[in-house]
């Protein structure tokens, strides 16, 4: 019979896996405590949740697709955020100091290894992705601005 604790926490990540698209699983057993609360603190200031719990218990709040990445260890850390690239880069960083493992991800469906993980961490935010854009389809229109600039300084001058 599941205690009510574990009934607790299974609804508490129950709730924070509906309401995040994106998941990171890592292994934070060399996270020591500071460095753990400094995750905690860098992850809410973009908006996302770590919670820590039990293999099995993880096992039931995820969808099915990312259970085979629950495998090995006791205890994992669970990572839910809307935005998963800025996630994914504050997880990278401990991961290239060696205080985390990396285990998988989800984004929109799609289930991550290790390895894509950290590519998505590579990758520009999307604010940074959004004006890349706005250049894009800015750039053409400063272009003809500046030629019929000319085009009628000519004619003024001619």
């Amino acid at each position: 019979m599941p205690s009510f604790i574990n009934e607790l926490l299974l609804k508490d990540v129950k709730a924070v896996v509906e309401a995040n698209p994106s998941l990171i699983l890592i292994d934070p057993a060399k996270l020591k405590s500071n460095e753990q609360l400094k995750l905690r603190k860098d992850l809410n200031a973009i908006g996302a949740k770590m919670k820590v719990g039990k293999v099995n218990l993880l096992r039931l709040a995820v969808p099915a697709n990312v259970q085979k990445l629950l495998e090995g260890k006791s205890q994992i850390g669970l990572i839910a955020a809307k935005d998963m690239i800025a996630a994914a880069k504050i997880v990278s960083d401990l991961a290239k100091a060696e205080k985390v493992t990396v285990k998988g991800g989800l984004m929109e469906g799609q289930v991550y290894d290790q390895a894509g993980v950290s590519k998505l961490a590579t990758m520009p935010s999307k604010d940074t992705l959004r004006g890349m854009l706005v250049n894009v389809l800015a750039s053409p229109m400063s272009r003809l601005a500046r030629v019929l600039a000319a085009v009628a300084e000519k004619k003024q001058a001619g």
